[in-house]
């Protein structure tokens, strides 16, 4: 059976206030598929909740996810808008909505990485090369693990899929899974940078950070 997704794409402001987007779409669409930018776990991007079926769910989990939730609002008040997504989640399964839950990103140690751009703001830091590697290693990992996804996926020829990545990642990963060339994937990242090459690339990234380094030699191994 092959599989055609219908993919419904919504930010959330990480910001000191609410952003219920995410959360009144997963009512709205009642979708068969969610993907969260959370770090994909040890055996890859599956959930715990995917084991069972709706009436089995395993809601104390939920709600350790939602008390964390609450605590980190503390300091980070758009936290709350997860905790109406996952509220909501929860309505879906009480309505016998099966919705299958994917955590698709990188592991925290390459996510924290972002601390090297924060400085300059993001129309800034797309001037600068190593931004856009780390984009692409975060990126390409999450292309990946949608695609493992969806060659699994069988309940339906056309599941409807929320993507709860940012849309800084989401529009990449869409021209990620349209297979690019090698030659293809530089022009998109790097096409604006005319002198750059990967070996001048790869001593930016070695200065700025070794993690970042480790994790872009493991994904351009795939491509380059």
């Amino acid at each position: 059976m092959k599989i055609i997704p219908k993919f419904i794409q919504r930010d959330c402001v990480e910001g000191d206030k609410i952003d219920s987007r995410q959360a009144e779409a997963v009512l709205k669409y009642r979708p068969d598929v969610i993907l969260f930018e959370l770090p994909a776990g040890k055996n890859g991007p599956d959930t715990v909740f995917n084991k069972y079926p709706c009436e089995k769910k395993p809601l104390k989990k939920v709600d350790e996810i939602i008390k964390k939730l609450h605590d980190a609002a503390k300091k980070y008040p758009y936290a709350e808008s997860d905790v109406l997504v996952w509220e909501n989640i929860k309505k879906l399964w009480a309505d016998g909505v099966n919705t299958q839950i994917y955590n698709v990103d990188t592991p925290d140690e390459l996510r924290r990485q972002n601390f090297l751009f924060e400085a300059g703001g993001y129309p800034a830091c797309r001037k600068d090369p190593v931004f856009l590697a780390y984009l692409f290693v975060r990126d390409s990992h999450m292309a990946k693990n949608i695609q493992e996804i969806l060659d699994r996926y069988s309940e339906k020829e056309n599941p409807v899929i929320l993507v709860f990545l940012q849309s800084i990642h989401w529009n990449h990963v869409l021209f990620l899974l349209g297979k690019p060339s090698q030659k293809e994937i530089w022009k998109y990242y790097f096409g604006r940078f005319p002198k750059l090459t990967p070996a001048l690339l790869v001593g930016m990234i070695l200065k700025r950070s070794s993690v970042l380094a480790r994790y872009w030699q493991k994904a351009v191994d795939k491509v380059w």
